[in-house]
């Protein structure tokens, strides 16, 4: 098993693993590299890696780029050490290649002028007018075609977008099937559901009461959950708030937020994708619509998003029957590992970006009886099977 801890490559205290990009950096290294001229840079959250928006003119030196994207391009800049696994690229360019067949809309990998998909540049940590000075890394630098749409984030979480949502990661799910991979067979990273046993060596940073809870919810884990038990395939891993992308369908300024409809016009970031149970993509999703729902109850959201999902693919009563353990361990993934990392690099503010919400929502839900989640959440979904 190609993991994190037995290939070395973990953060160490005070490691800085995001890239430390100068300003001025983007647009030389899509000229030099590229051969594209950047009329806009827009910074882009990312918790590891360095991602811009980049719009670029509309005359170009690039051999290899037979017409420009009319959406302009993200840039992405990778961490340190996914910068040392070259194959994991290749195997997410074959990915995103087999979704798009699938009819789920993904990202282009742009050629440089070489040619070649992606390739590892020096990264100054430091500039001067006068050119390149001091300490550099070596990063992985490629060049994606930018989606239309806006993250699932940035819209309101109604029942509708929670249950179309529900849907589209069901759609996703479904067009991974057929496609193979040797790199995502044995790939596996600490974020896996399946890991969480390995957040006994990160509670640590935690306040007394916080790290109680978690380990509690470790040891549920562990006595409750048998993944032998769950259906296996290639899944994305984290179909998070900040990796599906969304647009409202056309003609509906009059109508209603509640009564808005949507379209999912793609999904991003395919870093933590491997061979693994099927309701742990699921469940990571759940999670982070949960986390950042403010327009209905919590914990309600489970039962509109499987309303969206078992209208198109199905959930054995053992995946099911997890849910609530998975949701948690998740919560307190997040949790742990953002703790963590923002511990080893305070610059990286990212790492917190479900603290704010998060904590109180895990004590709540993990806290509520889960006969009674359970009933609630079918009582939802049968509401949506009565109007059909």
């Amino acid at each position: 098993m190609d993991t994190e801890n037995a290939a070395g490559m973990i953060q160490k205290a005070g490691e800085v693993i995001k890239p430390v990009v100068p300003e001025g950096t983007v647009e030389e290294l899509l000229e030099r590299v590229y051969g594209l001229k950047v009329l806009t840079v827009e910074s882009i959250n990312g918790y590891d890696d360095c991602n811009y928006a980049i719009t670029v003119d509309e005359n170009y030196d690039n051999k290899y780029i037979k017409q420009l994207w009319p959406h302009g391009y993200l840039l992405k800049i990778i961490n340190i050490l996914d910068s040392k696994r070259p194959k994991m690229h290749e195997a997410q360019f074959l990915l995103m290649d087999h979704l798009r067949k699938g009819g789920i809309p993904t990202q282009k990998p742009v050629p440089d002028k070489n040619g070649e998909l992606m390739s590892c540049q020096q990264i100054y940590k430091n500039k001067d007018q006068n050119g390149n000075i001091g300490d550099y890394n070596q990063h992985i630098v490629k060049l994606l075609t930018y989606l239309p749409g806006d993250i699932l984030l940035n819209y309101p979480f109604t029942p509708n977008l929670l249950y179309k949502n529900g849907q589209f990661v069901a759609q996703v799910t479904n067009a991974f099937r057929g496609f193979q991979n040797d790199f995502f067979k044995t790939f596996d990273c600490r974020w896996g559901l399946g890991n969480m046993p390995l957040l006994k060596d990160y509670v640590f940073v935690l306040k007394p009461e916080d790290r109680k809870l978690v380990n509690e919810v470790i040891e549920a884990f562990k006595n409750e959950i048998n993944p032998s038990k769950f259906p296996k395939g290639y899944i994305h891993g984290d179909m998070n708030e900040s990796n599906i992308l969304v647009a409202p369908e056309e003609g509906q300024d009059d109508l209603p937020t509640e009564c808005k409809r949507y379209k999912f016009t793609g999904v991003i970031d395919f870093q933590h994708t491997a061979y693994s149970c099927f309701v742990y993509n699921l469940a990571v999703n759940i999670t982070y619509v949960m986390i950042f729902t403010d327009r209905i109850n919590q914990l309600d959201v489970p039962g509109h998003i499987l309303a969206g999902y078992l209208s198109l693919r199905q959930l054995t009563e053992d995946e099911f029957s997890a849910l609530k353990v998975l949701l948690a361990v998740r919560m307190c993934q997040s949790l742990v590992f953002g703790a963590h990392t923002y511990y080893l690099d305070p610059t990286n503010a990212s790492a917190l970006h479900t603290s704010k919400r998060g904590w109180s929502l895990l004590y709540k839900f993990w806290a509520e009886p889960k006969d009674k989640l359970e009933s609630r959440w079918k009582s939802i979904i049968r509401s949506y099977q009565l109007q059909r």
